[in-house]
């Protein structure tokens, strides 16, 4: 897969968590939006590093420090 398809497919996944994510509005599905962007956002960035095992080693971080990040940015705001 070239790299320009994989950011594509990183940006629809974004974008898909973002238009989810604007169906909620307590703040405990506050802190699951930044989750779940965060966690998106982290996957796509780590999936720009590596290749083979690291790569999914870069995605899986990725996916978990932006979890974790994204949700403490929405307990914050």
């Amino acid at each position: 897969m070239t790299m320009t398809r994989k950011t594509l497919r990183a940006a629809l996944l974004a974008a898909a968590a973002f238009a989810l994510a604007a169906c909620s509005s307590s703040p405990a599905d506050k802190k699951l939006r930044g989750q779940v962007i965060g966690g998106a956002t982290g996957a796509a960035i780590g999936s720009l590093f590596g290749a083979g095992s690291g790569k999914a080693a870069a995605i899986g971080a990725g996916a978990v420090l932006g979890t974790i990040v994204g949700g403490k940015i929405a307990e914050d705001d």
